[in-house]
């Protein structure tokens, strides 16, 4: 499995993404904020990604005889050398495969599910390009840190930047 394929998974990106807002945490923890997967699916995820070093076990707490492990983030795995742009593709085919899924799944409504594909060009320097994406991040954050709430459900944001010729 390459890194894209075990990043690209949603449960894996929110797991990806608690320990980013809360820096460390363990399963429980985790599974506090992500109470819609089921625990079993959850320490199989958990798994992926500790056998892929995109998480490390940052410290132990001994309870009654067991081992409880604290996770973190590395952040020297999420940095991808992806020259040929191979890991890229990938992530866009897993985007597409999804997509391919929830039509099929014979329950697809974009109106309810509140289905979202927009494109648009900015004419920006470097630098206000940066302030362009750390706005986004900003916003994206106060909502990743949002505690879920009854009737609250999934759903993926993709931000892709390209050049354009």
């Amino acid at each position: 499995m390459n890194m894209a394929e075990v990043i690209m998974n949603p449960v894996r990106q929110r797991i990806i993404q608690f320990l980013m807002v809360h820096d460390k945490g363990t399963v429980k923890e985790i599974k506090s904020k992500l109470s819609d997967v089921p625990t079993p699916s959850l320490y199989r995820h958990v798994k992926v990604l500790a056998e892929n070093s995109v998480i490390v076990v940052a410290e132990e707490n001994r309870i009654r005889g067991t081992v409880e492990s604290v996770y973190q983030l590395n952040p020297s795995a999420l940095v991808v050398e992806d020259e040929d742009g191979m890991s890229v593709q990938v992530s866009l085919m897993s985007i597409c495969t999804a997509f391919a899924k929830y039509f099929a799944s014979g329950y697809a409504d974009p109106r309810k599910d509140m289905f979202m594909l927009t494109s648009c060009t900015l004419m920006l320097t470097d630098n206000e390009f940066e302030n362009f994406l750390k706005e986004i991040n900003e916003l994206a954050m106060k909502y990743i840190s949002k505690e879920p709430t009854e009737g609250g459900s999934p759903r993926q944001v993709t931000l892709i930047s390209s050049p354009v010729n």
